[in-house]
């Protein structure tokens, strides 16, 4: 079934992933766009003066949300009163009490909405989540996530240098989203640190993270935007009971010889990647499990957003719905009040979310 989509915002978000993603799937026409800086002639769709405007024009059967965080309540307000199922760039809101309002809005409009957390849809994550409880990886035990990012005036343009809440909120949700999608359960605690050095009640630009869950495993996250060193957008380690498997996103081309301690024998690895890479280790030897395209926010949206429109197709569940989306930012801002308490926070033993209720939607 062909879907038609209108699209509010048009800046980074817009143009370099969402625009690009729908290009991929044919079933999808853009029937209108919405931001007040873009300009009329630089896109092959109309745009429209207004939010309501285009809403009550266009009659999109998805609004897509793609503006800066602080418009999402009200936008995808807009756009399930207007009957249109919602496509919700991340942060989803800035607030637990306005998500629990999108929810039951959604609930009584019978129409869904999904927040793009698009990296459970990216090949090396999907292949780490298809590895676990395999005989080569074996159960999961431990994961660790290093994210080393210099700060620049460029990356801190707009809303993503505005306020106090700036790393976790902004990049580590993708992270903490990730281990609850890996151990398939929500976590029993979080610990946080924030320091901020000689920045007091500056942005978070250090984040120390500890995930606690069921039978004594956990995961750990280092998010360093204070660093001066070289960029590595993000690189885990996932420990299973029979192998270990290494994820880097962010293309490379690397070439490593030497010898081998113990052994003693001479080595000579080339490492390739457009967009990032998997690879399973069982000790030094490994296999590549999966391999990224250049494009990989536009590919993994992409593949998010053919996985919701299947869904309305068959009348089934979204992935990263609203409920289960709800989770991972309360994540974010149990971390940011750990690290204002400066303890670990218990959180409420919950099953993995499930949606509760009767699926019905054109």
């Amino acid at each position: 079934m062909n879907r038609t989509i209108a699209i509010a915002g048009l800046g980074v978000a817009g143009r370099t992933i969402h625009l690009p993603a729908y290009s991929r799937l044919p079933s999808v026409r853009i029937v209108g766009g919405f931001d007040p800086a873009a300009r009329a002639g630089g896109f092959p769709f109309p745009l429209f003066p207004s939010l309501q405007a285009m809403l009550e024009q266009a009659k999109p059967d998805i609004l897509a949300v793609a503006s800066p965080p602080d418009l999402h309540f009200e936008q995808a307000r807009q756009g399930l009163l207007a009957g249109c199922h919602v496509f919700c760039e991340k942060p989803f809101t800035a607030a637990l009490e306005e998500a629990d309002e999108l929810i039951e809005l959604s609930q009584k409009s019978g129409r869904w909405l999904v927040v793009n957390q698009e990296f459970r849809f990216m090949e090396t994550n999907v292949a780490v989540k298809q590895s676990i409880g395999s005989v080569e990886f074996g159960d999961l035990l431990f994961l660790s996530a290093h994210q080393t990012f210099p700060v620049s005036d460029a990356s801190e343009v707009g809303w993503r240098g505005q306020g106090t809440q700036r790393t976790c909120r902004e990049f580590g949700i993708h992270v903490l989203d990730l281990c609850r999608f890996f151990f398939d359960e929500e976590p029993r605690s979080i610990r946080a640190r924030m320091p901020r050095g000689r920045n007091a009640g500056g942005p978070d630009h250090l984040d120390l993270i500890e995930l606690s869950f069921s039978g004594d495993r956990a995961a750990q996250i280092i998010l360093d935007r204070i660093t001066r060193g070289p960029h590595r957008y993000l690189d885990m380690r996932i420990d299973g009971s029979e192998g270990t498997i290494e994820t880097s996103l962010g293309g490379r081309l690397a070439l490593h010889a030497g010898i081998r301690g113990g052994a003693r024998k001479p080595f000579l690895n080339i490492d390739f990647s457009r967009g990032g890479r998997a690879r399973l280790y069982h000790g030094e030897r490994f296999k590549t499990i999966a391999s990224e395209p250049s494009g990989i926010f536009a590919h993994a949206t992409a593949g998010l957003f053919r996985a919701f429109i299947d869904a309305l197709d068959n009348n089934a569940v979204p992935p990263c719905h609203a409920e289960d989306a709800r989770r991972s930012l309360a994540l974010v801002l149990a971390a940011y009040e750990s690290d204002a308490k400066k303890l670990a926070i218990e959180l409420p033993n919950e099953k993995k979310s499930e949606y509760p209720r009767n699926v019905t939607h054109p």
